[in-house]
């Protein structure tokens, strides 16, 4: 009877945590969304009142060098988050569709030290972004970000079916490594860090 009671019991527990967790990806955001009044003497006013754990910010993204706000906030549509989450927000593009206060992603602080769970949007239609994908921020140091795209799925290796002499002797190498992407510092520098050493 104790073990049919505890199974009752697990079965109501698992029952519950999957109706609150179980599809946490449902109510992302599926595209972008604006903050209003961002400038930059709105992001150093933010952040000088209050820092936090050293990801807030101005930054440089190194592929196209457009300007990102990193600040906390919240995503709309009652996307859960553990952590505190912060909004990754345009504030200078290259692209003239993309508008200052566009918000391109979101992340939230990993259990590994310096590591952030991230979604950001992949896709541009005119002025709105779309498609998020998930990605991993790392913090190199104070004043580099590495965006590495997560590669979820499952992947099918033919030719471990096959008789070791028959395997193909090609192989896909990549040049490149993974965590080349990122984001440069602008604002706060990192004393300890800086991008551009100062000589005396």
């Amino acid at each position: 009877m104790r073990h049919c009671l505890h199974q009752t019991r697990f079965v109501w527990l698992l029952a519950a945590w999957f109706v609150c967790f179980g599809n946490l990806d449902a109510e992302e955001p599926s595209c972008s969304w604006m903050v209003d009044g961002i400038s930059d003497a709105s992001v150093m006013q933010s952040v000088s009142l209050h820092p936090g754990d050293g990801i807030e910010g101005i930054w440089s993204a190194t592929s196209d060098g457009a300007r990102i706000a990193v600040l906390p906030g919240a995503v709309p549509g009652g996307a859960r988050s553990f952590a505190d989450s912060y909004l990754l927000v345009v504030l200078k593009s290259p692209r003239a569709a993309i508008l200052p206060g566009t918000v391109i992603g979101w992340c939230s602080p990993a259990a590994k030290s310096g590591f952030y769970d991230a979604r950001l949007f992949t896709k541009c239609d005119g002025r709105r972004l779309s498609s998020p994908k998930r990605f991993t921020i790392r913090i190199n140091d104070g004043s580099r970000l590495s965006l590495i795209e997560v590669r979820d799925g499952v992947e099918f290796v033919a030719w471990r079916l096959l008789p070791y002499m028959f395997r193909s002797v090609l192989r896909e190498r990549r040049e490149r490594p993974r965590d080349l992407d990122g984001l440069l510092r602008v604002w706060p520098p990192d004393a300890e860090n800086p991008l551009k050493p100062r000589y005396l």
